[in-house]
């Protein structure tokens, strides 16, 4: 298992019905975050994920030509290779045909722009190869910028582009991604014209979208007195479930490479940890940018692809992520707690697929040390995790080893931003 960046000990626990019910006394549980039923899918007969499977975690990539070519593979065959479902905005302009082509070719599968449903829909042949809408990207940010004023990027506007192609294509959803003034804590700073309030016009943008999220690049952004570490991902994913409630699908929004012009190119192990810290703050699927640019003007645009690290490490995360879905999947619940030796938080998810289902490995703990604005880049740390089952042995998923159960606790030290799974 390799090391993750992120201050955040989450836990996702699998009991079944005969668990012991008795909790030894600990820390107050932290709240739980919200997580939609893969359910909410099936509404859409020609969305990512139609018939509700709980063994699908959507990863997704962002604006990516399926025509396009790296290490001499077209990207709309090498992004499903590392396990890429989706990429998210076939955009529109001169070389659509193109970009229509590859995906053909290929039979990859995309969101496209929203003003491509009449093509869309004409398109019967290749209908699975596209599972919703993009309509807009960081209308939040573009409403007012460089002080010039955009109507048809204000929530009302966005909320009329949305509903308009619902209308004619109710098959597949709608995907907005915003920017940091939705998806940070202190958003609300630098928004520019209101409509409503700021609240409000948040909710308001956030209801446009059936899918969404958000991107603020924690491990790179150029400005050091901002938030910076895996932990800024997971607050992305609880400050958007204040505007989009708790049922919406929220994707987790990691770079690949060198996203501003200025500021650090990711790494493996920080990329690793921002994926973790979204799916233990309740993000719902993954969305990666692989966009680099550079203070001279040049940019690349698929460094996913052109790292090899980075290549790497995507593959094995996607296919840890995929080998869990089912869990990743299950509903949120109250009751199980964790907490360090050295003052780093904690935060607990726990869930419970035993109660209903008579099946084996029932239960389950995913736990990742997380940071804050003292400690960024986390601390090692020595974890008490509080789990339903008096005593016992639990199995330490992928790390071939185990830890005892005493007292119904598990005992376990963590490097900074690790991720431990459990069995038991």
């Amino acid at each position: 298992m390799t090391l993750t960046r992120v201050v955040l000990v989450a836990v996702l626990a699998l009991s079944a019905c005969t668990a012991d019910a008795r909790r030894p006394a600990g820390p107050t549980p932290a709240p739980v975050p919200a997580s939609p039923s893969v359910d909410y899918y099936r509404k859409w007969v020609n969305g990512p994920n139609p018939t509700g499977d709980p063994a699908v975690f959507p990863i997704n990539v962002w604006m990516q030509d399926p025509s396009g070519v790296e290490n001499g593979e077209k990207l709309g065959r090498a992004f499903p290779a590392i396990g890429v479902d989706f990429g998210i905005g076939l955009w529109e302009d001169e070389w659509w045909y193109l970009r229509q082509e590859g995906l053909h070719e290929t039979d990859w599968r995309v969101y496209v722009d929203g003003t491509r449903v009449d093509a869309v829909l004409a398109d019967t042949a290749h209908a699975r190869n596209y599972v919703g809408y993009l309509i807009a990207d960081e209308p939040d940010m573009t409403k007012v910028y460089g002080d010039v004023f955009h109507p048809d990027m204000q929530p009302s506007a966005i909320v009329g582009a949305a509903d308009a192609v619902r209308a004619k294509d109710p098959s597949r959803p709608t995907y907005l991604n915003f920017s940091p003034w939705m998806g940070t804590p202190t958003g609300e700073v630098g928004y520019g014209h209101i409509e409503e309030s700021y609240e409000e016009d948040m909710r308001t943008y956030c209801s446009a979208a059936d899918i969404a999220s958000a991107d603020y690049y924690g491990w790179t952004h150029p400005d050091r007195n901002h938030t910076v570490g895996a932990y800024s991902y997971g607050q992305v994913i609880d400050t958007m479930r204040k505007w989009c409630g708790p049922d919406k699908p929220l994707y987790g929004f990691v770079e690949t490479g060198h996203p501003h012009d200025r500021g650090e190119t990711i790494d493996p192990d920080q990329l690793e940890s921002a994926v973790w810290n979204t799916v233990l703050h309740g993000a719902t699927g993954i969305n990666y940018f692989a966009h680099s640019f550079h203070t001279d003007g040049t940019g690349e645009y698929s460094s996913i692809l052109t790292r090899p690290a980075i290549t790497a490490r995507v593959a094995a995360v996607n296919a840890r992520l995929k080998s869990l879905a089912p869990v990743l999947n299950a509903p949120n619940l109250p009751g199980v707690t964790a907490s360090s030796d050295n003052g780093i938080p904690v935060s607990v998810l726990y869930k419970d697929l035993g109660m209903h289902k008579q099946v084996g490995d029932a239960r389950w703990v995913l736990a990742q040390t997380d940071g804050t604005k003292d400690h960024p880049r986390s601390r090692a740390a020595r974890v008490t995790l509080t789990v339903p089952m008096s005593s016992g042995t639990a199995t330490v998923v992928d790390e071939d080893r185990t830890v005892p159960i005493v007292d119904g606790r598990i005992v376990d030290d963590f490097g900074p931003y690790q991720v431990h799974v459990y069995r038991f």
